[in-house]
This record gives structure tokens, sequence and C-alpha cells, in this order.
């Protein structure tokens, strides 16, 4: 996705760890619409959505708040929602317009209560298209009022356009970039988690220091942070373990387990069974 410079920080940390605080920060930071940031002061139209949720895909990913408009004169009114919308529901809208390697996440912001008056009980909604290039182009299946069938739509400004020959050719440039890097072809899942258990490998879960005693010498205090010296010299002390706080909150064998879920729900959509 590519964000305004002023912007890139804060919409990233937001994505990472979408939090009342950090939406609300976004808000205050916020230059306007762009190519991959749309507003929106209510949920649009089921073909109108799915048009720009292709464009966004097209274009490398981006994202749609829903419950904020942009004025004329480019300040914003933060009105807020009149109420949540489910993803289910939205999957249900959009599915007869886009395909399911389309991937998309939504994300509900409910301010009951916030120290940024203007939010207060109001309620917010974000829809992040994700980039896949590797599925490009998207085209729509259906037509509808706001839509033409078998057309691939791009953003282009704020507005979703059907694209032109050199926006084709820029959209399957970068899939081809994906699926055959210049460094050679991309790596088989087999060498994805090789590598990855290199990593984990690479990293403890937990970390040895010096046990807090009193008869512990005062040079050996200052080199309590190089555990393997301070082993080698340690003159009979005590260590205690302690988790490492560098260490990923998901052990190797959960992000399997995760990706297992992941895949399943992928061929239940490709078996039309959701």
């Amino acid at each position: 996705m590519e964000f305004p410079k002023q912007m890139k920080d804060i919409v990233y940390e937001l994505l990472q760890e979408p939090t009342l605080d950090r939406f609300r920060e976004f808000l205050r930071s916020e230059t306007g619409e762009h190519n991959a940031i749309d507003f929106k002061q209510e949920w649009i139209e089921k073909d109108k959505l799915a048009k720009l949720m292709l464009a966004l895909s097209n274009y490398g990913g981006g994202i749609v708040v829903f419950g904020v408009h942009e004025n004329k004169d480019n300040t914003f009114s933060r009105d807020g929602l009149k109420e949540l919308q489910a993803k289910e529901q939205i999957g249900e809208w959009i599915k007869p317009y886009i395909s399911s390697n389309l991937k998309y996440d939504i994300y509900d912001f409910n301010y009951k209560t916030s120290e940024y008056e203007v939010l207060n009980g109001k309620l917010f909604q974000i829809l992040v298209i994700e980039d896949t290039p590797e599925f490009l182009p998207f085209i729509s299946r259906k037509e509808g009022g706001n839509i033409k069938p078998a057309t691939i739509y791009i953003r282009r400004g704020t507005a979703n356009e059907q694209v032109t020959e050199e926006e084709l050719s820029h959209i399957l440039e970068r899939r081809m970039k994906h699926i055959f890097p210049v460094t050679g072809k991309p790596l088989d899942l087999k060498k994805h988690l090789e590598q990855l258990q290199i990593l984990y490998a690479n990293i403890k879960p937990t970390v040895s220091t010096i046990k807090e005693t009193e008869d512990i010498p005062l040079f050996m205090k200052h080199f309590r942070k190089f555990t393997e010296l301070a082993k080698k010299f340690s003159f009979g002390h005590e260590y205690e373990t302690e988790k490492n706080p560098l260490y990923p909150e998901e052990s190797y064998e959960q992000f399997i387990a995760t990706l297992i879920d992941k895949k399943k729900n992928k061929i239940e959509r490709v078996l039309d069974l959701q």
C-alpha cells in the first residue's frame, strides 16, 4: 500500500495494532483523500462498494474509513456511523461482484468514552484492502448500477475508474515481478518454513540473568548484560530464568496452526461452502 509520506508511519502503526488511540491519532493527522485512502459517511451501495474495493486492490491496496466525511473545504466531519456493519453481512453484499481472492479486513472503533471530545459516543469502521499482486488483475464479476461486468477498475486520484492500456500493463508487470522476482523464482512453502525455523532457532524464549544476591562481586554486576561471560566467571552464583521480551508472542507451532485454519477457510471459499 502506498500512503502519503506524512501519513505512512501513522497508517502502518494503525494497521499493525488497530486500537482506539491509534485510530484517534490517524483522524487527528489525516490530510484528506488519496489514492489509497477514502472516506465515507456511511456504508455505500453494494455494487459501488465492490467497485471501490476492486479499484483499491488493483491499485495496490488501501483503506476506507466509514463514519467520516470530507467537506468541500477539505475539513472533516467526524459524525460517526449510525450502526456498525458485521463483516459477514458485508461479505454477502460484495460476494456476487468480486473474486474470493480479494483479501480484506474490517475493524470496528466504538468510542463509548474518549479524551478526544469530538469522538465521544461515536462509531467508526475501517475497511482494509490488502495488496495481493499474485492475484492481479481483479475483474468485476457482475453488473450493477455503478459497476460494469468483466471490467478492471483502478484507483485514480480519489476516483475509481476503468483502467487504461498503460495502467493495465503496469498491473500485469506488478504481478509478474511478484511471481518471478529479479532475484529468481519465489520460494516454495517448504523453503519458507525452513527459513522460518532457522529464525526461531536463533532467538531464545527465555533469558538467564544473575540472581540478585549481596555476595556478587562488584565487577560481576557490570557484566550482568553479558550472560555467557558472567556464567564463565559465576563463582557458584545462581541464575534465574525469565521470559525473553523479544521472543515472538506466537510460537512456531501456533503460527503453523493459524495457517492451517486460514488454508481450510480458503478451500471452503473455493468450494463455495462459506
